[in-house]
């Protein structure tokens, strides 16, 4: 076991991720900050039905995400605390397994890409593949060939088979963006110990959420994705016509499927719930009260802490809205099932989105003016 590494529980999993490490580089803080530093709140919204799906076996019409980028070698939160985030990735599962097991016998933990669907404490989850999770390896037990992994949602660290971890650090379930491909990630601190103060750090994330959401570089994200989830949602009425597969290749209802689909990227597949609302909100509470955003030359001045102030009824409504839509989804497929379209209020549905449209572009434009 790598000495002195903890794992406490979280809400996402790449978050929660870095939290653990965080801490064990001397960095202890809150998920809510990790996720703020980082900066990758945002929004997709990507239809699928006017060309080929994206993921295989299957003919999901919609994605949906509130959140843009993953954990890479320039993660900002990394950058901001003076930490070097080193990727590999490996061609073969054994390969990547002893260049894990190297790691963590010089007491250095690291975060894992894998598919959950061959994690066992997911068995509940049933035949669901996703290979972009994050965990972390905190140790190993070569003879009784057992892992000791740390994952966002349980206490403790997890024993999950040697073998079976190579085979969901290995998947090819999913489109190849999608498959964990080996991957770890180890992090150093900065030999010289150098890195900006947090009053400056904090703004330089504040900013990379405000373009991702304002200045997003595709149309399908930001404000503009939400736009386009908008104005999609008269046209499910024809889209959601039918049955589709399942990521499992079961024949479903796909309206029934895509809403429970819906809810689940919006609620409860990892994002702290509220499309990773409810997470930014978290961080931007901390921040009003945080001693070290009032000291040294880059402290923040009243002005600025106003403006914060400011944004946090607005995030939370944001937030109750992603909610209330998630749940009106949920509810609608759960009491009528393959009949949820004819029994969905796609007016009502559209009123919340623009809602939340016109609730975050007054949150990111007021966000703006807090400047680097």
């Amino acid at each position: 076991m790598v000495n002195n590494f903890i794992h406490k529980v979280g809400q996402h999993c790449e978050s929660s991720a870095l939290r653990d490490l965080f801490e064990y580089h001397g960095f202890p803080m809150s998920e809510a900050m990790v996720f703020g530093l980082d900066g990758t709140m945002g929004f997709g919204f990507f239809d699928t039905t006017s060309i080929e799906s994206f993921i295989p076996e299957s003919d999901i019409p919609f994605f949906l995400g509130g959140k843009q980028g993953t954990i890479e070698p320039n993660s900002l939160a990394c950058r901001l605390l003076g930490i070097t985030l080193r990727k590999q990735s490996f061609t073969r599962a054994d390969k990547g397994w002893e260049e894990s097991k190297k790691m963590i016998n010089q007491d250095i933990p690291l975060i894992l890409k894998v598919d959950l669907g061959f994690l066992p404490y997911f068995e509940e989850e049933g035949d669901i593949h996703f290979g972009g999770h994050a965990i972390t390896l905190a140790g190993y037990d070569e003879e009784q060939g057992i892992s000791y992994i740390g994952d966002s949602e349980f206490e403790g660290f997890q024993e999950v088979l040697i073998e079976q971890l190579k085979k969901g650090r290995s998947s090819e379930y999913g489109p190849k963006f999608m498959r964990p491909n080996n991957t770890q990630f180890s992090m150093q601190r900065r030999s010289n110990g150098k890195h900006p103060p947090l009053a400056a750090g904090v703004k330089l994330a504040i900013q990379k959420v405000v373009n991702n959401m304002l200045r997003p570089s595709m149309n399908n994200n930001g404000i503009q994705g939400l736009k386009f989830f908008a104005r999609s949602l008269p046209e499910w009425k024809e889209k959601l016509k039918g049955e589709t597969k399942d990521p499992s290749g079961r024949s479903v209802s796909r309206a029934r499927l895509m809403f429970e689909m819906i809810h689940g990227y919006i609620e409860t597949w990892g994002t702290g719930g509220a499309s990773f609302r409810n997470l930014y909100n978290q961080f931007l509470e901390e921040l009003v009260n945080h001693p070290k955003l009032r000291e040294g030359p880059k402290a923040w001045n009243n002005e600025e802490f106003e403006i914060l102030k400011e944004s946090l009824p607005i995030i939370r409504e944001s937030a109750k809205n992603w909610t209330l839509l998630a749940k009106i989804l949920q509810y609608t497929a759960e009491e009528y099932k393959s009949e949820c379209l004819d029994h969905a209020d796609l007016d009502e549905l559209q009123i919340i989105v623009l809602k939340i449209l016109q609730q975050e572009e007054l949150l990111f434009t007021k966000l703006s003016k807090i400047k680097v």
